[in-house]
Order: C-alpha cells, then sequence, then structure tokens
C-alpha cells in the first residue's frame, strides 16, 4: 500500500514519520476477486503459444513431406526418362538400317524405271515412276532427320569443315527445287554471284540447311514466288549472308520461337493443311549453330517469311 506521513509540531519544527497504510477490507476484495481473472489470462496465453508451436510443427512437418514426395516424383520421372531415352536410341539404331535399305532399293530401282531404257513406258508411267521416287526420298529424308534430331539431343552430332563454295551449293539446290516449285506455280529466283571466296563449312550439312529452308518456302507458299539472295562482300568476295525468302501463309509473331522447337509447326492441331514433321527448321538452326553461322526469322502473318544465314566473320 502507498506509504503515508504523519508530522508532529515539536518546539523546535516539525518531526514527521512515514508509516505504512494498512490495507482496508474492500482493497483486499478487489485484489482476491482479480486473482482468478490473471491467472485465467496466464493459463489462455500458455496455451495459444502452445497450439502456435503444434501448427508450426505441423505445417513444418507437412512441408517437409511433400518435399521428400516432390524429390521421390522427380527422381521417378527422371528414372523414366532414362529409360524412354535409352529405348528410343535402341529403336534408332534398330531401324535405321532397316528402313534406309529399302527405302534406298525403291528409289535406286524407280530412278533406273524412270529412264525408261527400254522405251515400252508411257509417259504418264514414266510421271508416276517420278512421283514414286519422290515419295521414297521424302521419306528417307525425313527418316534422316530423325536420326540427326537423335545425336543433337545426345550430343553426337559432328561436322566436317572444307573449304565451301556456297554459290554452287545453292544453285544445286535451287535446280532441284525448281520443278516443285513451278508445278505449283510459283516462281523461283536465284540471286547468286557468279563466284564467291571459299568459307570453311560443312559441304552436306550447309546443303541441308539450305534444303530445309527452300523446301520449307515451297510447302508453305501457295502463289507468288521464292527468292534466294547470297550476299558477298564488295571487297573480298567472301559471304556474308544468304537468304530465303517466301510470300506464303507467314508466321504470328507468338509462334516465332515454337517453328525451332522440334516437331512444332506453324499450325496447331490434327486438322493441318500442310505436311511435314516440324523437324526441318529446328535442324536447320542447330546445323548451322554447329557450324558457326546464325540462322534468323522476319515473318508476320499472312505476309511471307525470310530466314537468313549469317556466316561467321574470320
Amino acid at each position: 500500500m502507498p506509504p503515508s506521513s504523519r508530522c508532529q509540531n515539536t518546539g523546535s519544527g516539525a518531526r514527521c514519520a512515514r508509516t505504512l497504510m494498512k490495507p482496508t477490507p474492500s482493497d483486499l476484495h478487489v485484489a482476491l476477486a482479480a486473482a482468478p481473472f490473471t491467472a485465467l489470462l496466464a493459463i489462455r496465453e500458455l496455451w495459444t503459444r502452445r497450439r502456435t508451436r503444434r501448427d508450426i510443427r505441423a505445417r513444418e512437418e507437412e512441408a517437409e513431406r511433400m518435399r521428400r514426395e516432390a524429390m521421390r516424383t522427380m527422381h521417378e520421372a527422371m528414372i523414366a526418362e532414362r529409360a524412354a531415352q535409352r529405348s528410343r536410341e535402341e529403336f534408332l539404331a534398330r531401324m535405321s538400317p532397316e528402313l534406309r535399305t529399302p527405302l534406298n532399293a525403291v528409289i535406286g530401282f524407280t530412278r533406273v524405271l524412270e529412264k525408261n531404257g527400254a522405251g515400252n513406258q508411257r509417259p504418264e508411267d514414266v510421271q508416276m515412276l517420278s512421283r514414286v521416287r519422290a515419295g521414297g526420298e521424302q521419306l528417307l529424308r525425313l527418316v534422316e532427320d530423325v536420326l540427326d534430331q537423335s545425336r543433337i539431343e545426345q550430343g553426337k552430332m559432328t561436322v566436317a569443315f572444307d573449304k565451301v563454295d556456297v554459290a554452287q551449293i545453292a544453285r544445286g539446290v535451287v535446280a532441284s527445287y525448281r520443278s516443285a516449285a513451278v508445278a505449283k506455280g510459283l516462281r523461283m529466283l536465284a540471286v547468286l554471284p557468279e563466284s564467291a571466296a571459299l568459307i570453311a563449312l560443312d559441304a552436306g550439312r550447309f546443303e541441308q540447311v539450305l534444303r530445309h529452308l527452300v523446301d520449307n518456302a515451297v510447302k508453305f507458299t501457295g502463289a507468288g514466288s521464292i527468292k534466294i539472295t547470297l550476299v558477298t562482300d564488295a571487297s573480298s568476295g567472301r559471304p556474308t549472308r544468304l537468304a530465303v525468302a517466301d510470300s506464303g501463309i507467314g508466321i504470328p509473331a507468338d509462334r516465332l520461337d515454337q517453328i525451332f522447337v522440334p516437331f512444332e509447326q506453324v499450325e496447331g492441331g490434327t486438322r493441318r493443311t500442310y505436311g511435314g514433321a516440324g523437324l526441318g527448321l529446328p535442324l536447320a538452326r542447330e546445323l548451322c549453330e554447329a557450324m558457326g553461322c546464325q540462322l534468323t526469322v522476319e515473318s508476320a502473318a499472312g505476309s511471307g517469311s525470310r530466314f537468313t544465314i549469317r556466316f561467321p566473320i574470320v
């Protein structure tokens, strides 16, 4: 209880003595009445803290369980992916010769029959044989593309550099696709220099890239023209870039990146107007990068496309 002062007057001055006030019955009653409430608050606070700790522990245990479950699922997925990869590699290794051998036989014998050496075939028969050969060659290229894509994914794609005449290879590719373009009513234009400096590339791989680009242009162009342009340095004659431009259906802006993803095409869904497996452009970009080149695209829906190969600067 608060202290109080009691003073007595004396002749020499005031004398004070401090005493403690005794609690009154009403004060004792209030203190005793408040004690149970204070104890209840303390108990409630303790219970709340314990419940909070239990909740935190339960959440931590649940998070740990979910983490372990996610790790287990991811590990199982990795095992399944490796198994699928091994199965695919084994399938390609076994089926590659089984597919190539009969296809090469079909193409070879069809080419012999096309020549009509005995002169006993009608023009329409020769035309049908030409279609058979073209179909066989297309299927063989698809097999080769699948094998190349598998090599790229495994990191086994190799290139053999040599001095290459880019203009000569481009003329050969243009000549091989001119009839297909004419059959669709397309104009095939080639702006190529008479001669160009040789550069270090893999001749076979570069031809493969250019074939994919020209084939893509012919496939997706219904009317108009396809133009192949080779630009060289004015002073050295060294090729700097080669472009394949078409007036075809073009590529929407949101699909420009997807065309370089294996098995993706501009057209989605199962009902597609244009064929193809969606491997040509992804392979073309991968092969360009392997040779130190850069493949870019400029396009818009309904406005055609322009693919440009930029050669490395030495």
